[in-house]
């Protein structure tokens, strides 16, 4: 005799007869029939039962129970359909607010604020990088709500005026004042349920369209948007929403859940340096820390922190190599930034002259250490950073982040001479096609010849 699951199986009373039946989906009343059951009350000293039946229903990891409205078991078997159904269509709100009234009155949706205290206590995300998804998560809530800066209050509560009786505002990038603050409470204070698919959808077009029809502007809005779209998404991943669910009720579907986020595009580096040039000219008119920080960006491809918080330990001389590992300052991108990047023979010989003039810890001097307690980028050599900056500006490099162009040039030069999988190497990223779509650039000529059939044309 074949055995059967208790899936492949339901049993199915309709009074006092019982049969089976094949499986049957939940959309169907019959699979509630054997799924049914009374409540239990205290009557004085007594229990008894409910007279209407009563069904669990479960749907996306939430369950409650509900009171079919019926002591007929039929009867009551089709209503948990419906409800069933229902929650497959409108979700549990609607459902609710439908079949238990009561309880979609009860419900609270978390807020922005509580989704971010919860997920901070127990996803267990590095401070920066929650710090980065939690501010592209408030980025977004305060444009789909309009909220911009807020009012300053007086003693009482009240909007502050000024002499002609204006409302005083007070900037959302004031750390000072308590602007950002005042910002930060408003939109925490909004429920998680505002960001709809449609609302998350109408900003991303928003957002793009702000940029104007330039297609260049238009790229970069595009890849803004779906940086922001990414980061706050993070927030709602499996990882993040372990033990949140366990305290909070979120929305049904949750935020971002189906949404198109755009890809990145046209990001590959176009080299527009001359690696060669640019070196000597450095060699020549740069000295002290930027010097060494240009070394260390463009001869060894140290991401910022790695070089801010670089200490002289972490030098092999030995084996002419830097060790990329985590120290009491500072902890790797992902596993795969960790490693060792070897050193030019000229370059290990500064470093040695370097490390008989220093006297700290620290390759970078000063010899101060950075304020770890905070979650946002603080660095250590911000003089001398800026510093360089100014003096690759003179020298054409315009980019925003002028440091990580010169990472990008050398994994450009190390594709070009030495293959994709060098510059992977060196680079230290987890996928080759992370180096090939981002880093990658051909520095040769590359023509067929056939040029060289024109030179007897006429």
């Amino acid at each position: 005799m074949d055995k059967k699951s208790g899936q492949e199986v339901a049993k199915v009373v309709s009074g006092h007869k019982k049969t089976k039946t094949k499986a049957l989906p939940k959309t169907d009343s019959r699979y509630w029939l054997a799924r049914l059951f009374r409540n239990s009350y205290q009557n004085g000293d007594e229990t008894s039962l409910t007279r209407d039946w009563c069904a669990r229903i479960a749907r996306a990891g939430r369950r409650e129970t509900f009171n079919l409205g019926s002591p007929n078991r039929d009867a009551a078997a089709r209503t948990a359909q419906k409800i069933y159904s229902s929650l497959l269509t409108d979700g549990w709100e609607k459902t609710l607010a439908e079949f238990k009234p009561k309880a979609a009155k009860s419900t609270h949706i978390a807020t922005v604020g509580e989704f971010l205290a919860e997920v901070k206590a127990t996803a267990g995300f590095r401070a920066s990088t929650f710090t980065v998804y939690s501010q592209s998560l408030r980025q977004i809530t305060a444009e789909i709500c309009d909220i911009g800066d807020q009012p300053a209050l007086d003693e009482d509560g009240q909007p502050k005026r000024d002499r002609k009786k204006r409302i005083v505002y007070l900037s959302r990038r004031d750390h000072q004042s308590g602007g950002r603050v005042a910002w930060v409470a408003k939109v925490e204070a909004q429920t998680l349920d505002i960001l709809t698919a449609a609302a998350l959808q109408r900003w991303k077009l928003a957002y793009i369209e702000k940029a104007g029809t330039a297609p260049d502007a238009v790229r970069r809005a595009t890849n803004t948007a779906g940086s922001l779209l990414r980061s706050a998404r993070a927030l709602f991943s499996e990882r993040a929403l372990k033990y949140v669910l366990d305290t909070l009720t979120l929305p049904n579907p949750l935020p971002f859940a189906g949404l198109k986020i755009p890809k990145m595009t046209g990001t590959r580096y176009v080299s527009r340096i001359n690696t060669h040039s640019l070196i000597k000219t450095a060699h020549v008119e740069l000295s002290g820390e930027p010097f060494k920080i240009f070394c260390l960006g463009l001869l060894c491809g140290l991401r910022k922190r790695e070089i801010d918080t670089l200490l002289w330990r972490q030098v092999d001389f030995h084996s002419g190599q830097i060790c990329i590992e985590a120290t009491e300052l500072f902890q790797p991108k992902s596993e795969e930034s960790f490693g060792a990047v070897d050193l030019d023979a000229e370059l290990l010989g500064l470093m040695k002259g370097w490390k008989a003039k220093g006297k700290g810890e620290f390759v970078i001097a000063p010899d101060l250490k950075p304020q770890q307690h905070m979650s946002r980028s603080n660095y250590r050599c911000t003089r001398h950073f800026k510093a360089l900056y100014a003096w690759l500006k003179g020298h054409g490099i315009s980019d925003t982040k002028k440091l990580h162009t010169l990472r990008k040039e050398l994994g450009a030069v190390l594709a070009s001479e030495q293959g994709i999988f060098a510059a992977q190497s060196v680079l230290r990223h987890a996928q080759i096609s992370t180096t090939a779509a981002y880093y990658a650039d051909k520095k040769k000529r590359i023509t067929a010849g056939l040029g060289a059939l024109l030179a007897n044309s006429d």
